[in-house]
């Protein structure tokens, strides 16, 4: 007697899109609760990281070097580089801050498929674990990152489907919209860090292309939300092959 056989009904496009948009609403109002920061600290420790290797990696691809990375517990991070001035501290600047969404929309619309999704997470742990060797210079960022990589690795490999696909998207999403949780820095002249004063990025770019930081910090928030938009129209509305 032939055993009849199982039907497994996967999730359709429109609601794999709706859950989408959840994780995009969590990622905007979960971090404006009360420890609402801490319930996504390991996704928001992840948008530092891609936020400082911006810095980083766009002051090598203009010449400079890029010495050392820190994180720290309060979500902050600094990428130390040399070899910039001019024009190109406004390049580096930008970089840091429109570098997570360029990552973002990469990793939303090539995690959105299973074929792919455990790939970009591998790519991700990989990725880290590099920055590890290369850049990381304090403790807390080698222990943090550290775990987050040792917790992607397997998952990447042996997890199942729809949980890779949802990692995927909501660390692409956290990218996309590193910038919310900067608002007030991006929105800032400058800060102080230990008892000194520093310009914040958008006030390095404005030292250089003239215009005033609150517009580079509105550009930047309108550049992240189009590349967030177009990742999803990409991942989710372009219907996939057969």
């Amino acid at each position: 007697m032939e055993q009849a056989p199982s039907i497994v009904v996967d999730p359709s496009s429109d609601e794999l899109a709706t859950l989408f948009w959840i994780a995009v609403g969590v990622s905007i109002i979960v971090p404006r609760l009360p420890f609402g920061r801490q319930v996504l600290y390991p996704f928001a420790l992840l948008g530092t990281w891609v936020h400082e290797m911006g810095h980083g990696l766009t002051a090598v691809a203009v010449g400079g070097r890029f010495r050392r990375l820190e994180i720290y517990p309060n979500l902050g991070g600094q990428a130390h580089s040399s070899g910039i001035w001019g024009v190109r501290k406004a390049i580096v600047a930008a970089g840091g801050l429109l570098g997570p969404a360029v990552a973002g929309g990469l990793v939303i619309v090539t995690g959105s498929r299973d074929q792919t999704a455990g790939w970009i997470l591998a790519a991700l742990a990989v990725a880290i674990g590099l920055s590890l060797l290369a850049v990381v210079r304090n403790l807390f960022g080698w222990v943090s990152l550290g775990v987050i990589a040792v917790v992607l690795a397997p998952l990447a490999a042996y997890g199942p489907e729809g949980l890779r696909i949802f990692l995927a998207q909501l660390i692409g999403i956290q990218f996309c919209l590193a910038f919310w949780g900067t608002l007030d820095y991006m929105f800032t002249r400058q800060f102080v860090r230990d008892g000194r004063i520093f310009d914040s990025d958008t006030q390095e770019i404005a030292n250089v292309l003239i215009l005033p930081y609150w517009f580079w910090a509105a550009l930047i928030a309108v550049l992240s939300l189009g590349l967030l938009s177009g990742a999803f129209y990409l991942a989710w509305m372009i219907p996939a092959g057969p």
